[in-house]
């Protein structure tokens, strides 16, 4: 059965749907706290830009190899293995060349998981997108994340930062002075606690806010105007560089 999230149907969560190669698919897991499901399946994977999702990241490799970077260390991530990456944490997907490269992943709605990434075994659990069942999920889901003593994602000092250039239009010059900092000492504060420039956050932030809006059904124009992009066609580029597929396929039937 075909999906639609602009009409109020659902996926279920071993049918994600089917776009144009050369794009990540995305589509909903129909599994309670769990957002949505992204597969990749194609001549080796995409490099991407550094972005970080509101949601704590699983990434199931089936085959190939998928390589990020995180904290200046490069990871590497082979056929049977997983990585958790909690939700907030820079990574950037750096392109690989492998023939053939699989890869699932979840993302998993949580306040609370190990402060950073942590990679783990999935040689022996089903990783297929294409036939994943709600209880695959819910298990690989409540193995992963909590297996070490969870931690908060953020640490306090930067919550306040995080939010302002999260919740603001302001210029990153009058958020700095709110701080009592100046453009260059905030830019440093910000780039030291949140891994990114505050112009590089604040684009990040908007296009997950999009993303939240695009599941719910928002027509794409609407979207790119709500969350502060200049035209749709901005927001596009952006989001094709961040997430690996457009607006326009990002959880379509």
């Amino acid at each position: 059965m075909a999906c639609d999230s602009t009409s109020g149907s659902s996926c279920p969560a071993n049918s994600l749907p089917s776009v144009s190669p050369g794009f990540w698919r995305y589509g909903p897991a129909d599994v309670a706290g769990v957002i949505e499901l992204g597969s990749w399946s194609g001549a080796g994977s995409y490099g991407l830009r550094p972005h970080f999702h509101d949601e704590t990241q699983l990434v199931l490799v089936r085959s190939g190899t998928r390589s990020f970077r995180i904290s200046e260390i490069t990871v590497s991530v082979s056929a049977g293995q997983g990585i958790v990456i909690p939700a907030g944490v820079v990574h950037t997907p750096l392109a690989m060349t492998d023939n053939v490269t699989t890869c699932v992943n979840i993302y998993v709605a949580t306040d609370h998981v190990s402060s950073s990434f942590r990679l783990f075994d999935i040689s022996h659990a089903p990783v297929n997108a294409d036939n994943i069942t709600p209880d695959d999920i819910s298990r690989l889901a409540s193995n992963t994340l909590f297996e070490s003593p969870p931690l908060p994602i953020w640490k306090n000092s930067s919550s306040g930062v995080r939010a302002a250039l999260s919740n603001s239009d302001e210029r990153i010059s009058d958020i700095a002075a709110g701080f009592d900092r100046s453009r260059e000492g905030f830019s440093r504060q910000v780039k030291r606690e949140l891994g990114l420039a505050p112009h590089e956050f604040r684009i990040l932030s908007r296009l997950n806010r999009a993303r939240h809006l695009l599941r719910e059904g928002h027509p794409i124009a609407a979207v790119a105007a709500d969350v502060g992009f200049s035209d749709q066609s901005h927001m596009t580029r952006l989001f094709r560089q961040t997430f690996g597929t457009t607006p326009g396929l990002y959880w379509r039937t």
